[in-house]
């Protein structure tokens, strides 16, 4: 476990060119294509050239048709792989035994003399991400590995560097070389057949290595703060869209509530079933009235289901507060008291249980004081944005979390969107950017997928999906109706 060297001064792991060759000693996956090709060279000359240059020309010419039908399979497949072999030998590998020592990664065997240090036993590599996988040895913690993170960053020069562990002993660290969030993310296109299952996997974005931000929305609470101008609406539309064709087959039912005085979410006011905006006594109601169904849907499905499936005769409902600060703690005088009062109790309520009937709410919050959201550990979906200082970052997310990489405070005024994910059942937060909706895309999904499309058919675009055709567990393309 973990490499070895003893003691001595003419060990060979005093030497980088000694260390360089007991590593290819112990590790065929390079010495392979280190012996093979003066092997070809023999072969060649023995035997003649014409069956290794027809070998690679067919080669050459199944590398180049596979990359003409799928680009991003062979990119996937034979890019990245070839990527991570030459990453783990000629990058990491030379370097890795120095860096362990210099940063104080190491035990001595008492037994043996040798020195162990971690052991690179994987290495995975895509367009923006090198992941290691390291083999700790006895003495050698996960979290030693985590302390040594801005050391190591700067050692690779990458960009960021985070540790994740799998299992006793073993810990992946990933050096970020690249950053495909940096440029504004364009929205992803609605599907033209819906599946009720998908609403456990919508795309809200991208995540930094590259992949789609997929986000579980049905029975999952979910709480994204940030200061002003983090991107907060970004998220926000970002889910609307994804649920816009859902809202429209009757699957989906949204209530919103904007105590702005619907400075946002009046730009998408037709997609919501219930509204409120002005009246904070009626938001309170809201709330309530909610809860209460919620309770009702509990005895309906009691004894029927254990878990909750999407259907137009009980929709998901989804509950969006855009600025919880402004309910909880900003309400004034004693009848602002009392109303804040009511609507903690309904949104305790809410979130006690909403996960088996389908209520799931959706809350936004400039700042994250346990005054302000009484309720936050009750939210298993956390999203922290720009945030003002470290401190913030581990009410948002939980103690350990910036150490653990959620750098939300260094997050750039110039990337709003930009965000650190903590899911339910993962330690390691996920930076990620939300697509952005623009003013008109607001508008144009409002008045296409809204509730109030059917009464207003006449005056507004045809919509892609016909909620009439629902079969299943699909939601099949057709006409509007």
């Amino acid at each position: 476990m973990g490499s070895k060297v003893k003691f001595g001064k003419k060990a060979t792991g005093d030497f980088p060119g000694g260390r360089m060759a007991a590593s290819l000693l112990r590790h065929p996956g390079v010495m392979g294509p280190l012996l093979g090709v003066p092997a070809l060279v023999v072969f060649g000359q023995r035997e003649g050239w014409m069956l290794p240059l027809v070998v690679a020309g067919a080669l050459a010419v199944v590398l180049v048709a596979w990359g003409l039908k799928s680009p991003a399979s062979l990119r996937n497949v034979v890019g990245y792989r070839v990527k991570g072999w030459s990453r783990r030998w000629f990058r990491y590998a030379p370097r890795w035994w120095f860096w362990m020592g210099r940063l104080g990664l190491s035990v001595t065997d008492e037994m043996t003399g040798w020195i162990l240090r971690p052991r690179i036993l994987k290495v995975r590599s895509t367009g923006c991400i090198d992941s290691l996988l390291l083999d700790l040895p006895l003495g050698v913690r996960a979290d030693q590995v985590v302390e040594a993170i801005e050391d190591l960053r700067h050692a690779a020069k990458a960009r960021r560097v985070s540790v994740r562990e799998t299992e006793p002993g073993r810990v992946w660290v990933d050096f970020y070389t690249a950053d495909p969030l940096r440029k504004t993310v364009a929205l992803f296109p609605h599907p033209t057949r819906l599946r009720v299952q998908d609403l456990d996997n919508l795309i809200l974005g991208y995540c930094e290595d590259g992949t789609p931000w997929r986000v579980k929305v049905v029975g999952r609470h979910i709480f994204v703060c940030g200061v002003t101008g983090a991107g907060k609406s970004s998220i926000l539309w970002a889910l609307l869209w994804a649920l816009a064709p859902y809202i429209h087959a009757g699957l989906v039912v949204v209530h919103g509530i904007d105590p702005k005085g619907g400075m946002e979410l009046e730009w998408g006011k037709e997609l919501f079933e219930r509204y409120e905006c002005d009246d904070y006594d009626a938001m309170a109601e809201l709330l309530e009235a909610d809860a209460d169904y919620l309770d009702d849907r509990t005895k309906l499905l009691r004894g029927k289901a254990r878990t909750f499936t999407a259907s137009r005769e009980t929709p998901f409902v989804l509950i969006v507060i855009d600025e919880l600060m402004q309910l909880t703690v900003l309400l004034p005088g004693t009848e602002g008291r009392r109303i804040s009062a009511r609507i903690d109790v309904a949104l305790g309520r809410l979130l006690g249980k909403g996960r088996a009937p389908g209520y799931s709410v959706f809350a936004t919050s400039l700042l994250v004081t346990k005054d302000v959201v009484t309720w936050r550990e009750l939210f298993p979906t956390k999203i922290a944005m720009r945030l003002d200082n470290e401190a913030q970052v581990e009410m948002s997310l939980g103690e350990g979390a910036r150490d653990r990489g959620a750098e939300c405070d260094r997050i750039p005024e110039s990337m709003p969107g930009v965000a650190y994910v903590l899911q339910e059942g993962r330690k390691e937060p996920v930076r990620v950017r939300a697509s952005y909706v623009d003013d008109d895309q607001i508008r144009h999904m409002a008045t296409t997928f809204g509730t109030h499309t059917a009464i207003h058919a006449d005056a507004v675009t045809v919509p892609l999906i016909n909620p009439n055709t629902v079969t299943g567990d699909l939601v099949e393309e057709g006409e509007a109706a």
